[in-house]
């Protein structure tokens, strides 16, 4: 009988032993830890001190909707967004439609929401209002031919992807052959400076930062005219890195889509955004951007 009790035990202390390797096993898996504060990178497009003020309000009303804190980050570059975006460093960031298409092939990225008019944005081609190019009045204007190009950011939209497409589609233009020599600002407002300051002879440029930097009194209405603008095409969303949760990806949507301008406060943020209201995103949006980058070789992987 001993001989059967000090089995008994043992085998009980084996089955014991495995209870409790499986009651503790899970715990070797960390649970992904609450979100605290939501990392949101911009494109630095703009100044710095610029897109704060462009961004402060959105950011205030998304902290009173969902609770949370949010930290504006302000990358050195479009291809700096790409990279701490790929290195899990923002929560959501506000794309240009190229940045997306590459974010959402390497990175994962999720679209959230678009603004009502990134779904028809254009680019404008501007000149110096008193140089060599005044009585130039269209792309087709011989005086063109060999003078200075500045694109924005290569990785820019409005400032490059699109602009240098439409030169070929359009007028049939290759810049490196049909301008004496083509440059890339990094930026919108530098392209616009850059123009205004006679440095380049024809700048492309993201239509909506030269309207807002006429109305803020940056540009001074005539400083600058527009001798084109592209047709429209989708352009900037804001999307999300792959590891949010689905219930934090819906406060998020949320947050966006109940701003209306029916609302004072609402209207205030809207303005700052230059829009009208949200629209949820989707991928379908920017397929054609995703073929148009491919066609010019502009989906490489950024690392």
């Amino acid at each position: 009988m001993s001989r059967l009790k000090t089995l008994f035990v043992i085998i009980s202390a084996i089955a014991i032993g495995t209870a409790v390797v499986f009651v503790i096993q899970p715990s070797r898996y960390k649970q992904p830890s609450r979100i605290e504060i939501v990392r949101v990178g911009v494109l630095p497009d703009e100044d710095e001190a610029a897109l704060k003020l462009r961004y402060s309000p959105l950011l205030e009303h998304m902290a009173r909707e969902t609770g949370l804190k949010y930290q504006l980050v302000v990358p050195a570059s479009y291809a700096d967004m790409l990279r701490i975006f790929a290195d899990k460093e923002l929560e959501i960031a506000y794309l240009g439609g190229l940045t997306f298409v590459k974010a959402q092939i390497f990175h994962h990225a999720r679209p959230l929401v678009m603004r009502d008019v990134d779904t028809r944005f254009t680019t404008y081609f501007v000149t110096r209002a008193d140089g060599p190019l005044r009585d130039c009045e269209s792309l087709k204007c011989e005086a063109l031919a060999g003078k200075v190009l500045s694109f924005g950011s290569k990785l820019s939209t409005s400032g490059h992807l699109m602009p240098r497409h439409f030169l070929k589609l359009e007028r049939r233009i290759e810049p490196e052959s049909y301008f004496g020599e083509v440059r890339y600002s990094g930026a919108h407002d530098k392209t616009i400076y850059q123009a205004r300051d006679g440095e380049v002879d024809l700048g492309a440029v993201n239509a909506e930062i030269f309207r807002t930097m006429r109305r803020d009194g940056r540009l001074k209405q005539d400083d600058l005219r527009i001798i084109w603008e592209t047709p429209p095409y989708p352009d900037y969303v804001w999307a999300i890195n792959g590891t949010l949760t689905k219930e934090l990806r819906t406060r998020l949507r949320n947050a966006f889509l109940m701003l209306e301008m029916g609302d004072k406060e609402h209207a205030r943020i809207l303005a700052a955004m230059g829009t009208h209201g949200f629209l949820p995103a989707g991928t379908a949006e920017f397929a054609p951007l995703k073929k148009i980058a491919q066609s010019l070789g502009l989906l490489k992987l950024v690392k």
